[in-house]
């Protein structure tokens, strides 16, 4: 066997290997609670002592509003309880035309001594609030055409253009006529 195709042979093995052991963190089609669908780890976290129940009582504690800002990212103004552990944090958005009301942003949950804050996906806002805020009742529909309007555009443009493309390439010509 060649040097070059015994290199090839190992990079299909060694990318192979690597697809199956990615595939299996791939959470099943569909799955409301996997942590693309649902929300992402902001790696924050604090110490629960003390502070469970100013976050029962709808109070965001000091030191978790600091870490938050260490982060760089919006201050919550708000938290409700799901359930015994778990709670959403709210924010009041900057851009009152497009979101004109409080937006659930952070999902809070306690796990053994530790608080871990994680941020909503925002497929997650789409599945809640789209719906009511476009009125149209296919959820691809309003994503697409409503949310994602000038991504769509420009894929669609991309496409017409091509498409345009290929069409004047494989264009027949007529045959004219030979000249007597």
């Amino acid at each position: 066997m060649k040097l070059i195709s015994l290199s090839a042979l190992l990079l299909v093995i060694f990318l192979g290997v690597l697809f199956i052991y990615v595939a299996e963190d791939i959470p099943d089609f569909g799955d409301p609670n996997s942590p693309p669908n649902r929300y992402v780890n902001l790696s924050i976290t604090v110490d629960a002592a003390g502070l469970v129940d100013d976050l029962n009582k709808g109070v965001i504690p000091e030191s978790l509003m600091d870490k938050i800002e260490e982060r760089g990212l919006p201050l919550p103004s708000g938290v409700e309880k799901i359930k015994e552990g778990e709670w959403d944090a709210i924010i009041i958005p900057e851009e009152k035309h497009y979101y004109p009301k409080e937006q659930k942003y952070y999902f809070i949950k306690k796990e053994g001594a530790k608080l871990w804050v994680y941020r909503y996906a925002p497929i997650i806002r789409y599945i809640e609030e789209g719906h009511h805020e476009t009125e149209v009742p296919n959820m691809v529909t309003y994503i697409l055409a409503d949310y994602r309007g000038y991504d769509t555009l420009g894929e669609v443009t991309v496409i017409f253009t091509a498409g345009v493309g290929v069409i004047l390439l494989l264009r027949r010509r007529e045959k004219r006529p030979e000249a007597r």
